[in-house]
């Protein structure tokens, strides 16, 4: 998926008039979800896009356009699109510019106020110095593909915009996946040809907003919740200096290269586009690896699958920060352990696994195969559609050498560092600050209640004490009585005597667990004020 930024308008009344440059390319590998050759074919030098294979959306200030592999944006700061009065938009084609031309009707401009520019924010200074459009949320977009329609030269036929997109390594499949008898991996993502990869992104983004669970990033905020038995994958420490190939692995990897399929790599394709992809698969594979200290599972498939968008969508990506953007909010979504630091710490591991030895992305991609390979859920889908040409294109492909890895993992490692929780958009920071309102108010709640219960055992030790002093002096007025009768003088010192004795015991009130709750509560604050700090 790549992006043209510069895209020509004016503004005519409440007419947005937007000329939208088409771009000849380089013929991809164009094959049937099956393997076959498609209708293209394999065709040398450059061709002409498919007109009609367009998807369409606005927002507010924002247009997007992905037509056939390119995706324009174009961004209208000094007014707004009336969305609402969208219908039956007409897009030319004119064969002499080679561009399509549409307009697009805005709000009118009713105050002073909003006749002068907006004042730009700081990521709109930024954009209009890199000619960007600004970044927006892409599930905020209005697809508006079905009510649009295309004419060649403003003569002819009035035509649908139709989907045929491509997917796969590079974008060289067209058509039909292959037939499964479990769907389930690729649920997501049954017809991809039918999809256009921005609207993948945008259903990725909306699937993770639905399935995100605050409850659960919570109980693994602190500590991870490991089962008995169980390692901490925080501690795992990855040994990829000796990683080497079994004789298993061998076997693969000559079964894959021997064939012709090897040629496919020599034909022209996007090349940040599958250095990305590759990236997303690895990250997953990072994970599983932490997670399982090295051992696959029965899970380890899913686990492979599901934190790769990549693979469970079908997605390309564009750069670098999208592919980690994505793999840590997957990372606090789907899997057992859903921990940001943990994301993190994946994200180091295929910088160095990546920067170290080459064999060893080798052999992950390998092992990768192995498991879709043997899976129940299908997954073996994703080995005809990437896992297999990333292996030849790992191993073999001169423009995936030591060099060329090392260079994405120093890549990979300057994106880290840019990254944190806000680019998630998870409102993870929010999150964070209740649960930590939480601890302090249960603390509080507890250490009252022990408080008051020790008040109760006090007051009943006390009541105690009084009846068995009030016993004490009833026994000691009977005695006083005999005694009065045998002898009067000597009885009446000995029992005063005796009373003055059993009526003298008191309790002491503790100060200790006042004292440890103010502490307990002083810590809270420490913490909350370090983490809104």
């Amino acid at each position: 998926m790549t992006f043209e930024q510069t895209l020509k308008h004016t503004i005519d009344g409440n007419i947005c008039h937007l000329q939208i440059p088409q771009m000849t390319q380089n013929k991809r590998s164009a094959r049937n979800g099956d393997g076959a050759d498609g209708d293209g074919g394999e065709a040398k030098g450059f061709c002409a896009p498919n007109l009609r294979n367009c998807d369409i959306f606005v927002e507010d200030h924002n247009f997007y356009m992905y037509a056939d592999i390119h995706l324009y944006r174009f961004h209208l700061l000094e007014r707004q699109f009336d969305t609402k009065d969208m219908k039956n938009l007409l897009f030319n084609f004119n064969s002499k510019t080679a561009s399509y031309e549409v307009n697009l009707p805005c709000l009118p401009v009713i105050t002073e106020e909003q006749k002068a520019l907006p004042e730009k924010t700081d990521v709109d200074k930024k954009s209009s110095a890199k000619l960007l459009p600004p970044v927006i949320d892409l599930w905020k977009l209005k697809r508006i593909t079905d009510i649009c329609q295309l004419q060649v030269d403003n003569k002819g036929d009035l035509l649908k915009f139709e989907a045929d997109f491509g997917y796969g390594f590079a974008g060289k499949f067209k058509g039909n996946l292959i037939s499964v008898n479990d769907k389930s991996a690729i649920a997501r993502m049954p017809e991809p040809h039918l999809v256009s990869p921005l609207q993948r992104s945008i259903q990725r983004e909306l699937d993770e907003l639905t399935n995100f669970s605050r409850e659960q990033y919570k109980l693994n905020f602190v500590d991870l919740q490991v089962p008995d038995g169980h390692e901490n994958p925080m501690k795992y420490s990855n040994n990829i200096a000796d990683a080497k190939l079994t004789r298993d692995e061998e076997c693969l990897l000559h079964n894959l290269t021997r064939m012709s399929q090897t040629d496919t790599l020599s034909l022209s394709f996007e090349r940040t586009e599958v250095d990305y992809g590759l990236i997303s698969i690895l990250l997953a594979i990072c994970y599983d690896i932490r997670s399982t200290s090295n051992e696959t599972t029965c899970e380890s498939g899913w686990t492979r699958s599901i934190l790769s968008a990549t693979l469970s969508y079908f997605e390309p990506f564009d750069n670098i920060k999208d592919v980690v953007v994505s793999f840590l909010r997957r990372s606090l979504i789907y899997p057992l352990y859903r921990n940001y630091d943990l994301g993190r710490l994946c994200v180091q591991d295929a910088i160095e696994g990546l920067h170290k030895n080459p064999t060893w992305v080798l052999k992950q991609l390998l092992q990768t195969h192995l498991l879709f390979a043997s899976s129940d859920c299908s997954q073996e889908v994703f080995n005809h559609y990437y896992i297999e040409d990333y292996i030849r294109y790992v191993a073999f492909s001169k423009s995936s050498d030591q060099t060329h890895l090392q260079l994405l993992a120093r890549n990979l490692k300057n994106v880290l560092l840019d990254v944190c929780k806000k680019h998630l958009r998870l409102e993870l920071g929010e999150i964070e600050t209740e649960l930590l309102k939480e601890l302090i108010t249960d603390m509080h709640l507890s250490n009252t209640s022990t408080s008051e219960e020790e008040g109760d055992d006090e007051e009943e030790d006390d009541t105690e004490d009084d009846e068995d002093a009030d016993v004490e002096d009833d026994e000691d007025a009977d005695v006083e009585d005999d005694d009065d009768e045998d002898d009067v003088n000597d009885g009446g010192t000995e029992s005063g005597e005796d009373a003055s004795d059993t009526s003298s015991t008191t309790t002491a009130p503790s100060s200790s667990t006042d004292t440890e709750q103010n502490s307990v509560i002083e810590h809270c604050k420490e913490v909350e004020n370090f983490a809104k700090s």
